[in-house]
């Protein structure tokens, strides 16, 4: 079996880190208005309006933008987040295997 081109601490720290860069660059284009969410949608510090069709919406105190939980893409999201930990963790694990004791 080859062998990866980097050894697995690599993997965990770039993969993510290069993921969230992208997601970071797309975020402006998947949130193009700026707009006041409406209070009825807001469940603590988490957001849910099956009436608004947006994926990210403004969060309510400080800066940035969160996923409106009731959009079904909002799950997709978390999935690749969950992923963007996972993935390089499980490959670290698989790497380490491999290794003559």
């Amino acid at each position: 079996m080859p062998k990866p081109p980097f050894p697995p601490s690599i993997w965990i720290i770039l993969v993510p880190i290069f993921l969230l860069v992208f997601l970071s660059l797309l975020m402006p284009l998947l949130a193009l208005e700026k707009r006041e969410t409406p209070d009825k949608g807001w469940r603590g510090v988490f957001y849910s309006n099956s009436d608004d069709p947006a994926l990210f919406v403004p969060k309510r105190y400080g800066i940035g933008y969160t996923l409106n939980f009731a959009n079904p893409w909002s799950w997709a999201v978390m999935a690749l987040i969950f992923a963007m930990v996972a993935v390089p963790l499980i490959l670290s694990a698989a790497y380490l295997t491999r290794l003559p004791k």
